[in-house]
């Protein structure tokens, strides 16, 4: 007995997850975001279904209002879920090469590591050749106040997530040279993005110094950080500027592979 197959899309479908699905996709090509009139005449939907799809995905921290302009974008989770699976997929094979070039030149270990919600992943290491190093494994988090790799990638996102994060992060003091003022630390990524790179003064580990600049995607969007990391005694004040420039542009060089095309 022949059996007729299903309709998937009138049996199986969930109206408003597709719905939702297709906010999301909408506001991924929509850098600036749309308001909600905007959505609902792009999509074809009822004012009220929009109301809802939007305000569930509001709740739920995938997507984001502004209150002054009252545009819709996706939110820093909704990115940080897209970079993970980038990431997983291009950053560390785009990176590697120029991970490996880094340390050659400065002998010192080498980190790659990325922000998801409010703290620091890191994605890769590759070891000093020194007989001495710091080693750290593949998923260490790190704290965004007192690391290279938090600074970097904070600085150069958009003004409101940078402030969202803040609101959230607690500035622990680790060592005597921690920040913990978050007047002072704004400042501080102020410095970041003047420099292009990012210094960690003994900050998270009494003695180690690291420095590091961002990998930006395609958008120009700090997707990642690559940073350096050494005893402060092979990595003393006095070098921290002309090493700076040398990681922001071994970062470059990543960010170009991922699509980044410098100004």
């Amino acid at each position: 007995m022949n059996k007729t197959k299903p309709n998937l899309k009138s049996e199986y479908n969930v109206p408003n997850l597709e719905r939702g699905l297709l906010v999301i996709e909408l506001l991924a090509t929509k850098k600036s975001g749309l308001t909600l009139a905007e959505i609902t005449e792009t999509l074809s939907l009822t004012k009220t279904s929009a109301f809802r799809v939007v305000s569930t995905l509001i709740f739920k921290n995938y997507l984001q209002k502004n209150e002054t302009t009252k545009k819709i974008t996706l939110s820093r989770k909704m990115l940080s879920l897209g970079i993970s699976s980038m990431t997983e997929q291009s950053i560390v094979e785009m990176s590697i090469d120029v991970m490996r070039a880094l340390r050659d030149e400065l002998k010192e270990s080498v980190m790659l590591g990325i922000l998801l919600g409010d703290k620091g992943t890191i994605l890769e290491q590759v070891s000093s050749s020194y007989p001495v190093k710091l080693f750290v494994e593949q998923g260490t988090q790190f704290s965004l106040h007192s690391s290279v790799g938090g600074k970097c990638i904070l600085s150069y996102l958009p003004k409101e997530e940078s402030d969202e994060i803040l609101k959230k992060i607690t500035l622990t003091k680790f060592t005597k040279n921690t920040i913990t003022s978050k007047k002072d630390f704004r400042n501080t990524l102020k410095e970041v993005k003047k420099n292009g790179f990012a210094i960690d003064n003994g900050e998270d580990i009494q003695g180690i110094h690291c420095i590091g600049a961002p990998i930006f995607n395609e958008s120009g969007y700090p997707v990642a950080a690559l940073w350096i990391t050494a005893p402060h005694g092979r990595l003393p004040h006095d070098q921290f500027d002309i090493k700076g420039k040398i990681i922001a542009q071994y970062a470059l060089d990543i960010s170009i592979k991922l699509g980044y095309i410098s100004q």
